[in-house]
């Protein structure tokens, strides 16, 4: 009996102990579920926040490049507008130098019936000029033109007239003085247009149209000697006759 009751209380004392070790073991599992559960939980929220910048990413992207396709697309069409313009500019440039050519080949034409009278066409820097027999020049401060000058107007004035459709433009000159006080002209720009208008009215006065006369003065503005010496002012005080580019041609329609 004795040895019964001992057997009993060992095996009560076995299950015990092994409900125990059980029950540790099971707690010890549940700490380490929780603490996956924990890690699964944390992991899985990073990916979210991943996912979360990589869709922003991808639309701050996609926004970026439509706007770059838009910016592109604007500059090409401005290349294309200002390639279209380019292309309209030297339409033009060559059709200004087929005119140019042209009414030098006609004002030429002109001239070389009147080789006798010392009267030619000469192109300077781009511009033509028409060339008397005496060069239009002055003392300081005058407008005054000698016997010769005169002469060479007279035969310009007879071109014209027998030209009515050829146009001039007469453009006076000075050098840089400043016109002392008292002088019969405010500054050069007046002085300037002043010897245009006297050998405009000289022109007229020989027979030539007003309507073919265009005056214009440049004042000390555009030398051609040097100002600092005696001579290059002396080469600055003149008048100049160009054909005269008026309603965009050179020479006047009609007739």
């Amino acid at each position: 009996m004795r040895l019964i009751v001992k057997l009993l209380i060992f095996t009560l004392a076995i299950g015990a102990l092994q409900s125990c070790v059980s029950k540790k073991k099971y707690d010890e599992l549940a700490a380490a579920k929780e603490a996956t559960d924990q890690a699964l939980a944390e992991t899985q929220a990073k990916v979210k926040t991943l996912e979360e910048e990589k869709a922003a990413l991808q639309e701050e992207f996609e926004a970026t490049k439509a706007e770059m396709e838009g910016k592109i697309s604007d500059m090409e069409g401005k290349m294309a507008n200002m390639e279209s313009q380019m292309s309209q500019v030297q339409e033009k440039l060559n059709m200004t130098e087929k005119e140019l050519s042209a009414i030098k080949e006609e004002i030429n034409g002109i001239f070389g019936a009147y080789t006798d009278s010392g009267l030619k066409m000469e192109e300077r820097d781009g511009n033509l000029y028409v060339v008397t027999s005496e060069a239009l020049k002055y003392r300081s401060g005058s407008t005054a033109l000698n016997a010769d000058e005169r002469g060479a107007l007279e035969e310009l004035a007879m071109t014209l007239k027998n030209n009515p459709k050829l146009q001039m433009m007469v453009v006076g000159h000075t050098d840089d003085e400043k016109m002392i006080e008292g002088a019969a002209y405010r500054d050069n720009w007046d002085l300037s247009v002043a010897r245009a208008s006297r050998v405009v009215r000289y022109l007229i006065s020989k027979g030539a149209n007003p309507d073919q006369l265009t005056i214009a003065g440049a004042g000390e503005y555009e030398p051609v000697g040097d100002n600092e010496t005696a001579e290059g002012r002396a080469e600055n005080r003149r008048t100049v006759i160009q054909p005269n580019a008026k309603l965009g041609g050179l020479m006047k329609a009609g007739n």
